[in-house]
């Protein structure tokens, strides 16, 4: 298994754990904005870091699964804290669970990340992909490419 599946697979744990962080004061709402989905079916998996050691191990500090009805698809992650965040996600076609694989451990099932950045087998690194989050919140575009 290649680290951009185990990365990947990483992200898929935690997103399916990970619950919705919360914060008193200074509280934004993320809206992500996801664009050019291939196939108008199945789910996306979404994780979202807060930290280079988050996004490095696959500690995602929410995530959700959201379904795929068309060629863009709306997240909205609400009360987080104002800071420093990044996004990793696959669109799960067959809504197994699972980033499926070719026989050399690539993925075969779309995938994106934020600021559409991209790594070189594997992952991004955490300053490609990370972005700030104000306390009047944000929106951020996401393409499949």
């Amino acid at each position: 298994m290649n680290m951009m599946t185990q990365a990947l697979l990483a992200t898929v744990l935690t997103t399916a754990m990970a619950s919705q962080a919360t914060a008193a004061e200074g509280a934004a709402t993320l809206t992500l904005e996801i664009g050019s989905v291939a196939q108008t079916d199945g789910f996306l998996m979404v994780g979202l870091y807060n930290s280079e050691a988050g996004w490095n191990d696959g500690t995602a500090i929410a995530g959700t699964r959201a379904v795929v009805d068309g060629n863009q698809v709306t997240v909205v992650f609400a009360d987080l804290p104002t800071g420093t965040y990044g996004v990793k996600m696959y669109h799960d076609v067959d809504a197994d669970g699972e980033m499926d694989t070719n026989l050399m451990g690539i993925p075969s099932e779309p995938f994106a990340f934020s600021n559409n950045a991209r790594g070189r087998f594997g992952p991004p690194e955490w300053t490609a992909a990370a972005f700030e989050l104000s306390v009047d919140g944000s929106v951020h575009t996401i393409s499949f490419e």
